[in-house]
């Protein structure tokens, strides 16, 4: 089984209000438009950049009915479900199913406790059992560092492991998973300042915060790749790192979301305890962002 994805597929911000940091809907709509319309291959919902891990099950739902709404099927829809539990994950899992999603995108357990390899494919396969849906494990927690040989035994073992998203800085574990199962299943990476480099080993696509904050510039990087012009591919990643410097980070969420509105799209805060950016900041941001060409309207 593989993903139906490939390309740029974007970790979508959450959009909130500002009063009560609820779910914004209206702007939900807004930012799908805006992505569809700049060419991306398939959004996911609810990931790291989207804060999914402090999303209810209702509000699992609700963001992901919002995004399959409004892309009404131009796209696939990728539901992510962050969880601290089996139990936890199949909930969330089937509230995106419930939305209309068509596959899953699902970190490991990501609290304290680390799971053993069994553990991993016991915890992947009820997942799959209950929500009969693809899914793409997303391998980015710390303490559960899923490598090749563990993740080629959930996969041999879960038929519904379609893809795996490698994630956590490693350029390492893309090649290992490139080697050993691109044959089985689809690889994407996760690493926002190797997207070049991973684009040129032959990953699948990428879902990383960077397409979500400029997605134009993230499917030229993807375009000049598969067109074999490095140069030009190698010239658009020095675009996109100074500006990736400038957002990474634990308060990552609240930057990409300042980054995004100041190019005129409103997507509102963070969530507590997240906190906004100082003025400073912001003002580093908006310099990068100019510096690699693209227009700032605030």
């Amino acid at each position: 089984m593989k993903l139906d994805v490939r390309g740029i597929i974007p970790p979508m911000v959450t959009p909130f209000t500002h009063d009560t940091e609820e779910i914004d809907v209206k702007a939900i709509y807004e930012e799908v438009e805006y992505l569809i319309q700049a060419g991306v291959t398939g959004i996911c919902v609810g990931g790291s950049t989207g804060e999914g891990a402090g999303l209810s099950e209702q509000e699992v739902y609700t963001l992901n009915k919002a995004v399959v709404d409004q892309a009404k099927d131009r796209v696939p829809v990728i539901g992510g479900v962050i969880a601290d539990s089996t139990a936890e994950a199949i909930r969330k899992s089937l509230a995106a199913k419930e939305a209309g999603v068509s596959s899953l995108q699902v970190t490991p357990p990501h609290y304290l406790w680390t799971p053993t390899t069994e553990g991993l494919v016991k915890h992947f396969g009820a997942i799959g059992e209950k929500a009969q849906l693809p899914i793409l494990i997303y391998n980015v927690v710390p303490w559960v560092d899923i490598n090749v040989h563990a993740m080629k035994q959930i996969i041999d073992h879960v038929p519904w492991m379609a893809g795996v998203k490698q994630s956590g800085g490693d350029m390492h574990k893309i090649a290992d998973m490139l080697y050993v199962l691109k044959e089985d299943v689809t690889i994407i990476t996760g690493i926002d300042d190797l997207l070049y480099p991973a684009f040129a080993l032959g990953v699948d696509g990428a879902i990383t915060c960077m397409l979500a904050v400029v997605p134009e510039l993230c499917i030229e990087l993807w375009n000049k790749v598969q067109a074999g012009d490095h140069q030009g591919a190698l010239a658009i990643h020095n675009r996109l790192l100074p500006l990736w410097r400038e957002i990474e980070g634990p308060n990552m969420p609240y930057l990409a979301k300042i980054a995004i509105e100041l190019m005129g799209r409103k997507v509102g805060p963070a969530r507590s305890p997240i906190l906004g950016p100082s003025e400073e900041k912001k003002a580093l941001i908006q310099q990068r962002l100019v510096e690699a060409g693209i227009t700032v309207t605030v």
